[in-house]
C-alpha cells in the first residue's frame, strides 16, 4: 500500500471513527479493505474474468458466425453482381437481379404453388393431425405403437420417401391403379404424375404424409397440458363434446397452434428435396409441381432448360427474396398469434 493511503488509514483509525467509517472512506472503485482494515488497490478483472460463462457460448457463437452470418452477408454481396458461379466477380449490376426476380413469371408461379401447398397442409394439419392427436391422447395399450407409426414418416429420408411414392403411383408397376381396378374403381385410375390436375395433388398428399407426424406430436404435447378439470366441468354443465372442444380444448391449444403454423409456413416454403424427386427440376408436368425451392435450385445450376449457362447470382437473389419474405411473415404470424395466446390466457 502506498505511504499516502497508509497514513490516511492511520489518521481515520486514530480519530475513533471505526471500521465502518474506514470502509466508507475507501469504498471507491480503486481501493478495497482487507481483514486487517488496510486499504489495497482493487485488482483489475479482464473480460473473461467478469463473464466466465462466455467461454461456454464462444464455440457455438463462432460456429454461428462462420456457418450462418458470413454466408448470409456473402450472399447479399454476390446478389449485387452478375456472377455465373465461376470465374472472377467483377460485373456489378446493383439491384438488377432483384428486379428480374420481381418480373419473373416462373418465380411467381413457383410462389403461387408454394402458397397453395401451405394452405392445403395448414388445413390438413388442423383437422386430420389434430384429430389424430386427440385420439392418441386417450390412454390405451396400443397408444405408443400408434404414435411411432404416425411419426415414422417424419424421420424417413425425403429421397427414400419420394422414390417409394413414385413407385406406388407408377401406372405400370405401381400398386395404386391395380388396387382401384381390383375393387371396381377403375374409373379413378389416372396417370397420376403426368396429368396436370393430379400431379400437384400427389405432392399435397405426400408432403402431408411426411409432415403429419410433427403436427401430431406438437398438438399431443399441447393436449397433455389442458387441465382435465376444465373439460369435466364443462361436461357436467351439459356441454356437448363439440362445445367442449371448441370452447375449452382448442383455446388451450393456442401455443401449439402458433408453433405448428409458424413451423409449417417456414418448412413448406423451403421444401425442396421431396418435391424435386416427385416433379423433377422443371416441376413436371409443365411447371405444375414447381415450388420456390426447386425453382431456386434450377436457376442456380441451369437444370430446368436446355441452356448450360448458370446464373448463381440471380438464384441467390431469389433465395434472399424468399429469406426476407419468410422472416417478415413469420414475425407477423408469431406476433399476431402471440396476442391471441395472451387474450385467451
Amino acid at each position: 500500500m502506498s505511504p499516502d493511503a497508509q497514513s490516511e488509514t492511520t489518521q481515520i483509525r486514530d480519530s475513533g471513527l471505526g471500521e465502518s467509517s474506514l470502509a466508507q472512506s475507501f469504498s471507491g472503485p480503486r481501493l478495497l479493505l482487507n481483514e486487517e482494515g488496510l486499504a489495497f488497490p482493487r485488482p483489475r478483472r479482464n473480460f473473461f474474468a467478469r463473464w466466465p460463462w462466455f467461454w461456454f457460448i464462444l464455440p457455438g457463437f463462432l460456429a454461428f458466425l462462420f456457418i450462418f452470418v458470413y454466408p448470409t452477408l456473402r450472399a447479399f454481396y454476390l446478389s449485387l453482381y452478375d456472377w455465373p458461379g465461376y470465374g472472377p466477380i467483377n460485373k456489378f449490376v446493383w439491384f438488377d437481379n432483384f428486379v428480374d426476380v420481381a418480373h419473373s413469371a416462373k418465380f411467381r408461379q413457383a410462389a403461387g404453388n408454394s402458397a397453395k401447398l401451405f394452405i392445403v397442409i395448414f388445413i390438413l394439419q388442423n383437422t386430420i393431425s389434430l384429430g389424430l392427436a386427440m385420439m392418441l391422447n386417450r390412454r390405451s395399450r396400443m397408444t405408443h405403437i400408434y404414435r411411432v407409426i404416425i411419426f415414422l414418416p417424419q424421420i424417413m429420408s425425403a429421397v427414400a420417401t419420394g422414390i417409394i411414392w413414385i413407385l406406388m403411383f407408377d401406372p405400370i408397376i405401381g400398386v395404386i391403379n391395380p388396387f382401384l381396378k381390383n375393387h371396381g374403381l377403375g374409373q379413378f385410375a389416372h396417370q397420376w404424375q403426368s396429368e396436370p390436375f393430379w400431379a400437384m395433388k400427389v405432392v399435397y398428399l405426400v408432403q402431408f404424409w411426411q409432415w403429419n407426424g410433427m403436427a401430431v406430436v406438437l398438438y399431443l404435447a399441447g393436449l397433455q397440458n389442458v387441465p382435465e378439470d376444465l373439460r369435466n366441468a364443462a361436461e357436467l354443465d351439459g356441454a356437448s363434446k363439440w362445445r367442449v372442444f371448441r370452447d375449452v380444448t382448442f383455446p388451450m391449444l393456442a401455443p401449439a397452434f402458433t408453433i405448428v403454423t409458424a413451423l409449417s409456413f417456414i418448412l413448406i416454403f423451403r421444401a425442396f428435396d421431396l418435391i424435386y424427386i416427385l416433379g423433377g427440376s422443371a416441376g413436371q408436368p409443365d411447371g405444375h409441381t414447381l415450388v420456390l425451392g426447386v425453382q431456386i435450385y434450377s436457376d442456380a445450376f441451369s437444370t430446368s432448360g436446355f441452356s448450360s449457362a448458370t446464373r448463381l447470382s440471380y438464384a441467390i437473389s431469389e433465395g434472399i427474396t424468399l429469406f426476407v419474405f419468410l422472416a417478415g411473415i413469420s414475425w407477423l404470424l408469431i406476433k399476431v398469434l402471440g396476442k391471441r395466446e395472451e387474450a385467451i390466457h
